[in-house]
Order: C-alpha cells, then structure tokens, then sequence
C-alpha cells in the first residue's frame, strides 16, 4: 500500500514539473487576459496589474488599445490576477482573473472592456454576452 502511495506521489511530482516546462502541460495550455480601453472622448486609461507573483507594470492605453498577458494557471485554480485603473475622475482596484469563477465562463482568451460606466467581462460559456461586473461614472466631455 505504501509503495503505490509513493508511485502515485512521484508521479503526480514529475507531471508537475513536466507541466511547468511546457506551454501545453498535462493540466492545460496557456491563458492570455486581454483589456481593451473602450473609453469614449480618447480618455486614457492608466492600467497597472499583478498577481501574487507577478508585477505587470503600469501600461497607459489610448482608447482603443490594450493590455494582454499570458500564463499558466495555478494547480488547482488559485491563480488570482487583480488590477487599479486610473481614468479621468475614476481612481478602481478591482480582480480581473480569478481561475476560482473564470475557468466557468472563459477559456484560453479571457476578454474585458473598461468604459465610461465600469468593467464588462465576455462570458463565452453561457451564450457569449458581455456581463457587467464592475460600475463607475465618467462624464463624456461636453462639446462647447
């Protein structure tokens, strides 16, 4: 008994390593986090994201462009990605991945829009549609 025990437990330690040395391991392949700016009146957007592990840095995206990223999702799901944007009078912290919710509702592309009135997540597994997550205010400049 104990020596199936230890089969089983190196086993599971040399698919862990060989998962860690390919992009396509035994656990699944990559997942890339892309964030459009889909502010209206060329407002820029001030992303900065980071896990627990990584710091992304602080990316400035015109209206229109965005910020991607791609990584391996943890053992077990517990890969947690969260950001601040910072966007004329809006100052927000919020989770952008969480693999706890996400591995139901996206798969290796996992696509956001940040606008004038908060964060819109595509939720490809139920009938893909945009679902409103996150809520915030900025005025469209007024034309004079």
């Amino acid at each position: 008994m104990l020596k199936a025990l230890v089969r089983i437990i190196v086993f599971l330690m040399m698919v862990c390593v060989q998962d860690g040395l390919s992009d396509d391991g035994f656990f699944g392949g990559k997942i890339t986090v892309r964030v459009y700016n889909g502010m209206n009146d060329s407002i820029p957007m001030y992303l900065h994201c980071r896990s627990k592990d990584d710091d992304l840095g602080q990316h400035v995206l015109a209206a229109g462009e965005h910020q991607e990223w791609s990584f391996k999702d943890r053992f077990f799901g517990f890969t947690l990605f969260w950001c601040t944007m910072d966007a004329s009078n809006v100052h927000e912290s919020f989770e952008i991945y969480n693999a706890k919710t996400e591995l139901k509702k996206c798969g290796a592309q996992c696509n956001r829009i940040l606008n004038n009135y908060g964060g819109y997540f595509f939720n490809e597994f139920s009938g893909g549609y945009w679902e409103k997550r996150l809520s915030w205010h900025i005025p469209k400049t007024p034309f004079f």
